[in-house]
């Protein structure tokens, strides 16, 4: 039966080529490589016998094509084959050195370049680097815990500010003292109310952030805003800063306003007026609510 099913009327006739029919330019006879001796337990004597022959060193060389005429060297005896021939052994080394010399095919590979040691930092990048780590941890660095430590701490600072590779540490100052961070690691802002939280001075820093807040956004600040992070102040505290506040002759600026739902806001009368402050604050209360 046909492969593709029934042969239709036209198509050439199927015929079955036989080995004897192929040419011998593409006959398998003229391949040596497929000439097998027919009977499997003389091949496997045959091929015991060379095997035998190669290990004794009586094998035969390959037939290779040799060089005619003045370019022919003359080749160097094999020491196995004259050796077996005279009925004794010969000595391993002696056999490699009779070896003709060939050009090693994989060259030994480069040594890899030795690490070059880190150059060793100065006092500036290491008191820079104390300062990132820092940093990382969410921590400035006050100023006066570093002059208790080292007296020669303003020339290290010079040094420190002086070099490309601290160009990202910065300094806030406050009313206590002056603290250093990464800016690449802390954001400038952030760093500003760290230093208020850091001072404790709950009524400037409650003053300092709605002045801030009116000025830039520009939006009244809510109450829970500064019990929430990085503040963390509780209620009676927050209650105890706006009483100073009202008293403190620098923050008489500092007012309140009540949202349509009660929640207390804080503004700066310097920055907006009490209705445009109670309008804000309306709008984002109602956005909170929708939320």
């Amino acid at each position: 039966m046909s492969l593709f099913g029934r042969r239709k009327p036209g198509f050439s006739k199927e015929v079955e080529l036989r080995p004897e029919d192929i040419t011998d330019e593409f006959s398998d006879r003229n391949d040596p490589a497929m000439s097998r001796n027919s009977n499997p337990k003389e091949e496997k004597a045959e091929m015991a016998a060379r095997a035998q022959a190669v290990m004794d060193g009586t094998a035969a060389p390959c037939a290779q094509a040799a060089p005619t005429g003045a370019q022919a060297p003359q080749e160097a005896p094999d020491l196995a084959q004259q050796a077996a021939a005279e009925g004794r052994t010969v000595d391993l080394f002696d056999y490699m050195d009779s070896l003709p010399e060939v050009e090693d095919p994989f060259p030994p590979s480069e040594e890899e370049p030795e690490e070059q040691p880190e150059p060793e930092k100065k006092p500036g990048e290491v008191l820079a680097e104390y300062i990132r780590e820092r940093s990382r941890a969410a921590h400035l660095t006050p100023r006066g815990p570093l002059e208790e430590e080292e007296p020669q701490l303003e020339e290290l600072l010079t040094e420190m500010r002086s070099l490309e590779s601290c160009a990202d540490i910065r300094s806030v100052k406050g009313s206590k003292d002056e603290y250093f961070y990464s800016e690449e690691i802390m954001a400038n802002n952030y760093a500003m109310i760290a230093m208020l939280v850091y001072e404790k001075n709950l009524p400037h820093t409650v003053a300092h952030m709605v002045r801030f807040n009116c000025k830039t956004y520009p939006s009244p600040t809510p109450l829970y805003h500064f019990m929430r992070s990085p503040y963390n102040y509780t209620m009676p505290q927050l209650e105890q800063a706006l009483r100073m506040i009202k008293s403190g002759k620098d923050t008489q600026d500092i007012k309140t306003v009540e949202a349509f739902n009660g929640v207390l806001y804080m503004y700066s009368t310097e920055i907006m007026s009490e209705r445009y402050a109670k309008a804000l604050a309306d709008g984002n209360e109602a956005g909170e609510a929708d939320f």
